[in-house]
């Protein structure tokens, strides 16, 4: 009885062996059968022929006619591109991708795959290019991934790009530019030199006759005629669009506002009372208000009327409401915008003009920036604020600019946490490094 016993359990254990193996071998056959991480993007976005075409820079063609209210420009119809993943990419670009697309998505950003994308393959196009990881803290900032979004002064897409911007990095296609536009972006550059009047005049008044403040109002002064006219050039990129009456009201706003200038250092110079300055002061404040108001009032109708007509086109088109578009389908319907209303509605093309941009903003960064200074820094700070606004920081004359200041804080962290995520991917081995070049620079 003991030795049948005995071979009963050893039957039972050959039993369970059995079953076990089989368990092991059905779930193996499984794993091979289920589609990997790349089939499964494949099934969503279907696999183009290759990467998105390299967006070169071509002629600006000035328009043969204007409509009554959106001034066009000329330029050839953008491609229709449908962003989806490159089978072209090796293993550590493809690792590289993932892992920013999932840190970004954990930060709330909109298709991070696709931005990741977008902007990895404008940056491997590109002769010279930022580095990646500052290319996409620089498009999280602007829009966290809503690439269909329309905002104040004009900005539109991917990179919050203006017809100023897109006409400074030559960007061919079509732009959606109106009077409103045009309005709001003349009394933004001419009403600065007013704005540093006004603050120069309110610090002598502040601490009137201390000879400390007065030397520094000086010195401020000399700092606002010098920078009169930064930015004012940047108006004729709008000639194609422009009137010669848009031209006259400049050159007189511009001949205003060096006279302004012109009496505040009189003034100054001898030693005028309070009450003389106080009424140069508001007289320089109303009428920096005044133009102020027309700017936010240009603009806000020309971002209403943008956005407004963006959602008539894509509900006609995709016969979907707008709100469902944007959220779902923004990349194609970037595609079909940037063909029949603005070229700034396309990430491809707006990921390139990110590249060509920034790469500017940084090049005049080394000529502003200190020995210890943050070149990153100081580039967010050129791309959000403009040249115009970072002098006047820089030069004193303006104390506060918040929106600018919290952009050159943000960007640089997302700079480096998104290179944090990059650096923590596993090495190549020697043998793969030799076939890899990598395209986050």
């Amino acid at each position: 009885m003991a030795g049948s016993r005995f071979r009963v359990r050893w039957d039972v254990m050959a039993i369970l062996a059995g079953a076990l193996a089989g368990t092991f071998l059905a779930a193996a056959d499984r794993i091979d059968a289920r589609p990997s991480a790349r089939t499964a993007i494949e099934v969503v976005r279907p696999l183009p022929a290759g990467r998105p075409p390299t967006i070169a820079p071509s002629p600006m063609v000035a328009p043969d006619t204007a409509s009554a209210n959106v001034l066009p420009m000329g330029g050839a119809s953008a491609t229709r591109i449908v962003p989806s993943v490159s089978p072209a990419l090796n293993l550590s670009g493809d690792l590289q991708r993932h892992a920013l697309a999932r840190e970004l998505s954990s930060l709330w950003t909109r298709d991070a795959e696709s931005l990741v994308m977008v902007i990895d393959d404008a940056s491997h196009a590109a002769t010279v290019s930022p580095r990646v990881t500052l290319l996409l803290a620089i498009a999280y900032a602007e829009t966290n991934g809503k690439i269909l979004d329309v905002s104040e002064a004009g900005a539109v897409g991917l990179a919050q790009a203006t017809p100023v911007a897109c006409r400074q990095e030559r960007c061919d296609g079509k732009l959606f530019v109106t009077a409103e536009y045009l309005t709001g972006a003349r009394n933004y550059i001419m009403k600065k030199p007013l704005g540093d009047a006004d603050r120069i005049a309110s610090r002598v008044l502040d601490d009137y006759g201390d000879d400390d403040t007065l030397r520094h109002a000086r010195r401020l002064l000399k700092s606002a005629m010098s920078l009169r006219r930064e930015g004012v050039e940047e108006l004729d990129l709008l000639d194609v669009w422009a009137s010669p009456r848009f031209y006259e009201a400049v050159k007189s706003a511009d001949r205003h506002n060096a006279a302004a200038l012109e009496e505040l250092d009189r003034l100054l110079r001898e030693g005028s009372s309070r009450k003389r300055l106080r009424a140069y002061r508001k007289k320089v404040h109303d009428e920096y208000r005044a133009m102020l108001r027309r700017q936010h009032d240009a603009w806000d109708g020309y971002e209403d009327d943008l956005a407004a007509r963006r959602d008539k086109v894509l509900e006609e088109h995709f016969l979907q409401p707008a709100g469902v578009i944007k959220k779902l389908r923004a990349y194609e319907a970037g595609e079909y915008l940037a063909e029949n209303l603005d070229v700034r509605f396309s990430a491809p093309r707006m990921a390139a003009f990110l590249v060509r941009h920034l790469e500017h903003k940084a090049e005049e960064a080394k000529k502003l920036a200190g020995e210890r200074e943050d070149l990153d820094t100081v580039t967010a700070a050129l791309y959000n604020g403009g040249s115009h606004n970072v002098k006047r920081m820089r030069a004193g004359l303006i104390v506060s600019l918040p929106e600018t200041e919290h952009y050159m804080r943000k960007v640089p962290a997302m700079r480096r946490r998104l290179d944090a995520v990059i650096a923590a991917i596993p090495a190549a081995t020697p043998d793969d490094a030799e076939a890899i070049v990598t395209p986050f620079r």
